[in-house]
C-alpha cells in the first residue's frame, strides 16, 4: 500500500474510480468506445450534488431562470448559429492505412507546436517539410481537412429531416428567447440557464474523463443591452482579485497569470463586456467553493484565432492537473447578438425587444458562462485525493459534494448495536446515509474515506447507557460526541455549502 506514494495521483485515481464504482470507460465488454464515459453510483452522485452547487451560485443566487430543450436540434438551427460551417476541428487522413487523426494532437505528439488556430494549409505545409508519417503505418497523409463535430442524424423516417445532436445547450434557449423574454416580464437583463447532455464527434478523444464524446455542460445565456445595461449595478465584484493570463501578455512570451484587481482591469477595458468580470468573479467563488487551490486556476483570455466564431472576447478557466497541466473547465464569451441575429436571419422571426429606456429596439447582446461537469468533476476528485502515509487513499471532497452526507456504524456487530444504528440512520431520513455493519470499524472507516463521505457517526455501548454518540471527521481523525437529539441539526450545519457572495 505505500508504493500508492510514489504513484501519480491521476493513475491512483483512475484506479479507485474504476474500483470504486466513480467513472470508468464505457462498453468495456465489447473493448469500448474511446469518449464515452460510465458514471456509477458514487461518481453519479458526486456529479449531480456539483451541478446542483452550480445551480445555487448561478441560477438560484441571480433569480434567472432555467429550462430544458432537447438534445436533437433540425438543420436549420445549427445554420442559423454558425455550426454546420464554422464548429470543426482539423484533421489529417492516412493514405495508408486510412487513419484519421486530430491535426494539432499528432503534431504535437511529434514535438511540434502550432498555433490553436492555424489554417489547412499551415498544417499541410509543417506535415511536408517534417516529414510527419502515421503513427500506426508510418504511411503519407492527404491534405488537411475540416471535419464536423456535430453527430448528424434524421429526424422522421425515409426521406425526415436532417438533424444534429446539440453541440452545446445555447441554441435551446436562442430559438425560445421569445418566449422567454416574456417569462421574464419582458425585461433585460435577463439570465436563462441549462444543464444537460451535449455530443461532440471528436476527431481523436483521449484524455480518459477530459475529452468526450458525450457529457454534461451547464451554461447561462445572459441577454442585456449593451448602451443601457453595461454592467452590473452592484460594484462589490470590482474589489475581487482575479488570476487572468491575457491576451496582451501571451503575444509577449508570458505564459503564467497575474491577479488583476477586477476594478482596475475594468478601468484599463481588457474586457469588452463588464458582465464578463461578473461572472468570472462568481466562478472564482464556485471554484473555492469546490476547494481548488487559488494557484491552481486561472482566466485565460483566447487569442483572436482561438476564439469561437460567434465570440467577440472569450476567456477560458483553466485549472492546472498533474496528467494534463492546463485544462479548460469552463469558458466565459461574449457572443454579441450573433445568435439572435442569426436565427432572425434564417427563421424571420423578430428578435428585437423594445427598451423603454432609451425608446429603442434592440436585438439583445449575450455573455455566456458555460461549463463542463465531468472537467470540473475530476478537477474536484484529483484536488481531493490524499494518499496518507500508511497508503490509506482519503477522497477529501467538500462535505455538501460527497456522495453521502455520513455513514452511520455500529461499533460492533451486536443485535442490540445494530439495531440502534439502524435508527440512528432512520432518524436522520432527510441526509443520505451510508449504513455499514461489516468488517471491523477501521475498515469500515476506511471504506467510508475512500469514498468521500466527511462524517461517521458510531452507535457504541455508551450509546445504549445515556444517548450519546462520536462524529468522526474523515479529514482529522477526530471523534466528537454528542446526543442523538443534536446531531441532525449539527450534521446540517456542518454540510452547508458556502455562499456565492457577489
Amino acid at each position: 500500500m505505500p508504493a500508492l506514494k510514489q504513484q501519480r495521483k491521476s493513475d491512483v485515481l483512475v484506479e479507485l474510480a474504476k474500483r470504486r464504482g466513480i467513472f470508468w470507460p464505457s462498453y468495456e465488454i465489447y473493448g469500448g468506445v474511446r469518449g464515452l464515459l460510465t458514471l456509477g453510483n458514487i461518481g453519479f452522485e458526486i456529479k449531480r450534488r456539483l451541478e446542483n452547487l452550480w445551480i445555487k451560485y448561478f441560477v438560484y443566487s441571480r433569480n434567472f431562470q432555467i429550462i430544458e430543450s432537447p438534445v436533437i436540434g433540425p438543420r436549420p438551427v445549427y445554420v442559423a448559429s454558425g455550426h454546420e460551417t464554422q464548429f470543426t476541428d482539423k484533421a489529417l487522413r492516412c493514405e495508408k492505412c486510412g487513419a484519421v487523426f486530430r491535426a494539432d494532437h499528432l503534431l504535437s505528439d511529434a514535438g511540434i507546436t502550432i498555433p490553436e488556430g492555424a489554417s489547412l494549409q499551415q498544417i499541410d505545409e509543417v506535415v511536408s517539410t517534417k516529414g510527419v508519417k502515421c503513427p500506426n503505418c508510418k504511411g503519407d497523409f492527404s491534405k488537411a481537412f475540416q471535419w464536423l463535430l456535430m453527430f448528424k442524424t434524421e429526424i422522421g423516417v425515409g426521406s425526415g429531416e436532417t438533424g444534429y445532436l446539440r453541440p452545446e445547450t445555447a441554441q435551446g434557449i436562442f430559438t425560445e428567447f421569445k418566449r422567454l423574454y416574456v417569462h421574464g416580464r419582458s425585461s433585460l437583463p435577463m439570465g436563462v440557464a441549462q444543464v444537460g447532455r451535449v455530443f461532440r464527434n471528436e476527431v481523436s478523444p483521449r484524455q480518459g474523463p477530459i475529452r468526450l464524446r458525450e457529457f454534461t455542460i451547464m451554461e447561462v445565456e445572459f441577454f442585456f443591452d449593451p448602451d443601457s445595461n453595461p454592467g452590473p449595478s452592484e460594484k462589490k465584484y470590482l474589489e475581487h482579485e482575479i488570476p487572468v493570463l491575457t491576451a496582451e501578455d501571451q503575444e509577449k512570451g508570458f505564459s503564467g497569470f497575474r491577479k488583476i484587481r477586477v476594478g482596475d482591469a475594468v478601468e484599463t477595458g481588457l474586457f469588452s463586456s463588464n458582465w464578463l468580470p461578473f461572472f468570472l468573479v462568481l466562478t472564482k467563488r464556485f471554484l473555492e467553493a469546490l476547494k481548488i487551490p487559488e494557484e491552481a486556476f486561472r482566466f485565460r483570455e483566447k487569442l483572436p484565432s482561438e476564439r469561437a466564431h460567434y465570440a467577440k472576447q472569450l476567456f477560458d478557466c483553466e485549472v492546472l492537473l498533474e496528467s494534463w497541466g492546463w485544462t479548460e473547465v469552463a469558458g466565459f464569451a461574449y457572443r454579441t447578438d450573433y445568435d439572435l441575429s442569426g436565427h432572425m436571419r434564417v427563421s424571420g422571426e423578430d428578435m428585437n425587444v423594445f427598451i423603454s429606456s432609451t425608446g429603442r429596439r434592440m436585438v439583445p447582446h449575450v455573455v455566456e458562462p458555460s461549463f463542463g461537469a465531468e472537467r470540473l468533476l475530476y478537477a474536484l476528485l484529483e484536488y481531493s485525493l490524499r494518499v496518507e502515509e500508511d497508503g490509506r487513499i482519503c477522497l477529501s471532497t467538500p462535505p455538501y459534494l460527497s456522495p453521502y452526507d455520513v455513514s452511520v456504524f455500529p461499533l460492533l456487530s451486536k443485535p442490540d448495536l445494530v439495531n440502534k444504528a439502524m435508527d440512528v440512520a432512520r432518524m436522520l431520513g432527510d441526509l443520505k446515509v451510508n449504513f455499514d455493519d461489516s468488517g471491523s470499524i477501521g475498515r469500515r472507516y476506511a471504506r467510508s474515506d475512500e469514498i468521500g463521505i466527511p462524517f461517521a457517526v458510531t452507535i457504541d455501548h455508551q450509546t445504549l447507557s445515556d444517548g450519546s454518540v462520536t462524529i468522526r471527521f474523515r479529514d482529522t481523525r477526530e471523534q466528537r460526541r454528542i446526543g442523538i437529539e443534536g446531531l441532525q441539526a449539527e450534521l446540517s450545519k456542518l454540510l452547508s455549502p458556502p455562499k456565492p457572495g457577489v
